[in-house]
């Protein structure tokens, strides 16, 4: 029976659900004891043929493998790591990115672009079928998942629970480092107003997992850029430590790189809604990214 509905019938009945010997079952309960019956009642029927079946199975699953390349640690992988650990999944079957389909489809060409260079295989950009503004970059491969779980400790499955970080290959390397903590915040993070009407200027990165949320404090604070670290969010509101970030480490998406921009150059607060109209201009589209300034 759904717990709902023992709910509501206690409280029609004027009884104290606590009261009562109760023993709750994951919502998977149902499915789970169906498929094992269903299991048994199969190996029963078919046990002479399942040998066979299971063979051609696995046959047909390694024959469609996609064929990819295995980089070596640079610069580039480490930043789509830092995508992946800002707002992706990854399973045994296939690593997906997520973003907001009215902002970040140019970053998602980019970050394609990237993921070609780097396996030899293109995701797939699609948004989601649901009235959200939801858009996901999806990386179909269990090769990939594989290496980047294999190689770099990237556990399958959600991330606060595994305690996703930074791989430690990455953080012995200073540019490596850098290149990840852009795309950490490229993907969970902002460039942004604050304060009253704006007055202030901010980049942050958030996350609710409390290592990896430490590990790009370290990683700024070492360079010299973020001076704070609160509750689930890490940056810096100073002009001038703003400056250095978009010297020394910058952005691959043109959504943070126009706020940016705007404000350093007309001294103008720009709304994220506003976003679009800048994406389409010829100065955005024809930029070279990753954007640094003086690069």
């Amino acid at each position: 029976m759904p717990l709902s509905l023992v709910r509501k019938l206690c409280s029609l009945s004027n009884v104290d659900i606590k009261s009562l010997d109760i023993t709750y079952l994951p919502k998977n309960w149902g499915a789970v004891k169906g498929g094992k019956k269903g299991i048994i009642k199969m190996m029963n029927k078919y046990n002479s043929q399942l040998k066979i079946w299971r063979n051609k199975g696995r046959k047909k699953s390694f024959g469609n493998l996609k064929k990819i390349n295995y980089p070596e640690l640079n610069e580039e992988l480490a930043e789509f790591i830092g995508a992946y650990l800002g707002d992706g999944t990854i399973t045994n079957y296939f690593v997906r990115i997520s973003g907001d389909y009215r902002y970040d489809l140019p970053y998602f060409d980019y970050l394609s672009e990237l993921i070609i260079r780097l396996f030899g295989i293109k995701p797939k950009i699609y948004r989601d079928k649901r009235l959200i503004n939801t858009c996901y970059l999806l990386i179909s491969s269990k090769n990939v998942c594989s290496f980047l779980k294999d190689n770099y400790n990237l556990k399958y499955g959600d991330k606060l629970k595994n305690n996703s970080c930074i791989p430690k290959q990455i953080l012995k390397d200073k540019n490596c480092s850098i290149a990840c903590l852009r795309g950490l915040v490229d993907t969970d993070g902002s460039v942004s107003r604050r304060g009253r009407k704006g007055s202030q200027f901010c980049v942050q990165f958030s996350s609710y997992i409390p290592e990896l949320l430490h590990q790009a404090y370290n990683i700024g604070r070492e360079l010299g850029i973020f001076t704070y670290l609160t509750g689930h969010e890490t940056g810096t509101n100073k002009w001038g430590n703003i400056l250095k970030y978009f010297k020394v480490i910058g952005s691959s998406n043109l959504k943070h790189v126009i706020r940016f921009n705007l404000r350093y150059s007309k001294n103008k607060t720009l709304y994220v809604r506003d976003v679009p109209v800048y994406l389409k201009k010829t100065l955005y589209r024809n930029m070279d990214l990753p954007f640094r300034m003086g690069s």
